[in-house]
């Protein structure tokens, strides 16, 4: 992703040329081969397939055959403004002021949606209740579909199909991307990180 961020759209030979570099692979080390093609190409396919099903890197249809493109902007981890650290040492409680554009929710909608949609995470199941007891009850982030930021005055939201709840961890991996990543991406994730051997 980092490679990405910094260069945008590069063809498959730069991007092979890169995590070789990257990774330190030896003229011998890409000198093996699987069947009748080279190895580290071939687990680079491999992992691009696996990026594209998690939407985070975009398919041939957007970023042309043999190129490798972000299917959106990936967000800075920090991306909540309450989290940034001052300049200098590392000093707590530093006043610093932020600006934001603050949009309207209709508590009314996001009651709906959990009245639909309950309390469990829609993309790893959590539920802030079974973890804390009686302290976690009605407790979870209700996500926008469709990022209200982007939306005219007034919009007539559906809170079934626009609202999902997200616990904030799944919430702020939604974010990492613009536009956010839906729920399927995260689940995709989600069950791609837990088939993964322990290092």
């Amino acid at each position: 992703m980092e490679m990405l961020q910094q260069h945008g759209q590069l063809p498959a030979p730069t991007v092979h040329k890169l995590i070789a570099e990257r990774f330190g692979l030896s003229e011998a080390d890409k000198a093996v081969k699987l069947t009748s093609q080279l190895q580290y190409k071939v687990e680079i396919r491999w992992a691009k397939q696996e990026l594209v099903g998690e939407g985070i890197v975009a398919g041939p249809d957007v970023s042309g055959r043999g190129q490798w493109q972000l299917s959106g902007t990936i967000n800075s981890p920090d991306v909540y403004p309450d989290e940034a650290l001052p300049e200098g040492s590392y000093k707590e409680g530093a006043s610093k002021r932020v600006s934001v554009n603050r949009y309207e929710r209709n508590e009314k909608a996001r009651l709906e949606c959990l009245k639909h949609h309950g309390y469990n995470c829609k993309a790893c199941g959590f539920n802030f209740e079974k973890a804390f007891g009686i302290l976690g009850k009605q407790q979870i982030h209700v996500h926008h579909t469709v990022p209200i930021s982007t939306l005219g005055t007034e919009y007539q939201l559906d809170p079934i199909k626009h609202l999902v709840p997200l616990c904030p961890n799944c919430h702020h991996m939604a974010h990492r991307r613009e536009p956010p990543f839906n729920v399927t991406e995260l689940q995709g994730m989600l069950n791609a990180a837990a088939n993964e051997p322990e290092q």
